[in-house]
């Protein structure tokens, strides 16, 4: 009898089993709806920087702004005069501690003359350090308005130069009877002077489009 039944279930054992494509798609399906797989986040939900913040009041006023720039302006003139000294007794120092052979040119110029002019450099590059040893020290004893990102008073530099570009005249019409007065603006040093600057743009857009000499105005 058991022979009987594994005869008749012989067919049935070796048989192999297909799995459709439909069956295949419905697995897929059911697999990729599972709570484990997490779906990818689309690209246009992904938060991405602003790069335009709105621009807010200004932080300092504009009297008080033009008195600061004038204070930093005046420690940079005044360092320049000790830091121009320290290059020359420097390099001077250098230069006369070393021996010199007259018989010995320097791309065919006598040592002494190199090195009167190497001195004469390093005096120069004290007179160009100077500025910035001052602005550095302006920026050490004013805290609060050099300190920051961005710094208050680097915020009235940008919009005070924003100002000067935008109502300066344009330099293609100068000549020499007519020369663009005070181009940077660095002769503001108050409201006054800063209307004053207006009124000479002014007289010199007129005689730069009208060709009037400046003996007649």
């Amino acid at each position: 009898m058991s022979r009987s039944v594994f005869n008749t279930l012989r067919p049935v054992l070796g048989q192999k089993t297909y799995i459709t494509p439909f069956a295949l798609s419905l697995r897929h399906s059911s697999s990729s709806s599972s709570p484990l797989s997490a779906p990818n986040e689309p690209t246009s939900f992904r938060t991405q920087p602003s790069h335009s913040a709105p621009t807010g009041p200004l932080p300092l006023t504009w009297p008080n702004y033009l008195s600061l720039r004038r204070q930093r302006r005046l420690w940079s003139t005044l360092t320049s005069v000790p830091t121009t000294f320290l290059g020359l007794f420097l390099g001077g120092g250098y230069f006369a501690s070393l021996e010199a052979d007259p018989s010995q040119l320097i791309f065919g110029i006598e040592p002494m003359f190199v090195y009167g002019g190497a001195t004469l450099g390093c005096m120069a590059l004290g007179y160009l350090i100077g500025p910035s040893v001052g602005a550095t020290l302006f920026s050490l004893t004013h805290p609060s308005i050099a300190r920051g990102n961005p710094a208050p008073l680097e915020v009235m530099d940008r919009e005070f130069y924003h100002r000067i570009r935008k109502n300066r005249a344009d330099p293609r019409f100068q000549s020499v009877q007519n020369i663009v007065p005070d181009f940077y603006g660095e002769k503001i040093v108050s409201l006054s002077t800063y209307r004053r600057w207006l009124r000479d743009q002014a007289v010199y857009k007129r005689k730069a489009m009208h060709g009037v000499p400046s003996e007649e105005l």
